[in-house]
């Protein structure tokens, strides 16, 4: 057996390996050729050396993925969190939209057609401009208890959701806004495990087939992005960059203070996907990058240090309390048996899912 687990492991390794090197050859063909745009973007990877730890290493225009203050994603410590009571709810208008769904090779990415039809605004929440939904983005691991690129408190969840944004308010497009101050918005929305999802995102999961291998695409059309946003007027923010090359420390996150429930077989479909576009091929699953240090940065969170709930019955400890010294977040745990009992709240949960049984973390302050 551990012979077999040994050869697997070298296969992959040298699978990894002889990519890297390749495309490490394409990029200098490509550069040489004078089409760097191009050859950067087919060169960046997720592991060996096109991965995380060499994004600002060669390329000069992605100098902050290694040496920026603001990066992300980050590591959340709910003792750390700081409760600012005028941070207002975010809206976002309910309108269905049509969009392409597409394999990068990379990540999954789902671009809003550029129409007026498509146009979707989020307003208010921490910031006092409007933001254009320009494209939704799907992180994995290859496990489900390690595909998010943010984590709370080093927990990580089965995949993270971002919705990108642009400020529409200050730049005509996408490009101008990722390169200027306050010109991007991400939503991140932290996925789970559940037999049943009842949202919208199985819309774009009927599709996770049809994309395994890179460049495949697929139309979707009228698809409503508001139903994918789980309920909840909680969140936490903070200032940080784009998790993928150039890093661009540009962008106000949001990140949802309850989760988006998928299935296994989404999760497995996911991770079914291929970074090329033959078989045989890496898979994409783990397209996440490690957290970054927080540089002193301040985490804001609404979460109101006086919620309390109305509408549970059961007795129940509080996942989040305020700190006494910062007005921070510290953590205890609790348990919902039922997943209609965490529906249920009148505050938001985080919950964690494993094949046995299901364990909800409450989102709520004392």
């Amino acid at each position: 057996m551990w012979k077999r687990t040994g050869l697997k492991r070298t296969a992959l390794f040298y699978r990894t390996f002889t990519i890297s090197i390749l495309s490490l050859a394409v990029l200098f063909l490509d550069l040489a050729d004078g089409s760097p745009s191009s050859a950067w973007s087919a060169w960046w990877r997720y592991e060996g050396i096109s991965g995380p730890e060499y994004w600002g290493k060669i390329n000069p225009d992605w100098t902050l993925c290694e040496k920026g203050k603001q990066q992300s994603p980050v590591d959340i410590d709910p003792r750390s969190l700081v409760y600012d009571p005028n941070l207002r709810p975010f809206k976002m208008e309910k309108k269905r939209i049509d969009a392409m769904l597409m394999n990068t090779g990379r990540d999954v990415t789902m671009a809003i057609r550029e129409d007026p039809s498509n146009y979707i605004t989020i307003l208010t929440g921490p910031f006092s401009y409007r933001f254009r939904i320009y494209q939704l983005k799907i992180h994995f691991g290859t496990v489900d208890n390690a595909g998010s690129e943010h984590t709370i408190g080093g927990q990580s969840f089965a995949a993270e959701i971002h919705l990108i944004a642009y400020n529409t308010d200050l730049y005509d497009n996408y490009t101008s806004a990722l390169a200027s101050p306050h010109g991007i918005v991400a939503i991140a929305i932290f996925a789970m495990l559940s037999e049943k999802t009842g949202n919208e995102f199985d819309v774009i999961g009927k599709e996770f087939e049809n994309i395994r291998f890179k460049g495949e695409k697929r139309n979707i059309s009228q698809v409503l992005l508001a139903d994918i946003i789980p309920k909840t007027d909680h969140y936490m923010t903070y200032e940080g960059s784009l998790t993928q090359p150039g890093c661009q420390e540009t962008v106000t996150w949001i990140i949802l203070n309850k989760p988006i429930y998928v299935t296994k077989i989404q999760m497995r479909q996911l991770r079914q996907m291929n970074q090329e576009e033959t078989p045989g091929s890496i898979l994409l699953g783990k397209n996440i990058r490690p957290t970054m240090p927080l540089n002193r940065r301040t985490i804001r969170t609404n979460i109101s240090p006086e919620a309390q709930s109305k509408e549970c019955s059961i007795k129940k400890e509080l996942f989040y309390t305020v700190g006494e010294k910062y007005q921070g977040l510290s953590t205890k745990k609790t348990k919902i048996t039922t997943e209609e009992d965490a529906n249920k709240e009148s505050v938001d949960n985080i919950s964690e899912t494993d094949a046995d049984k299901e364990e909800n973390m409450e989102g709520k302050i004392e």
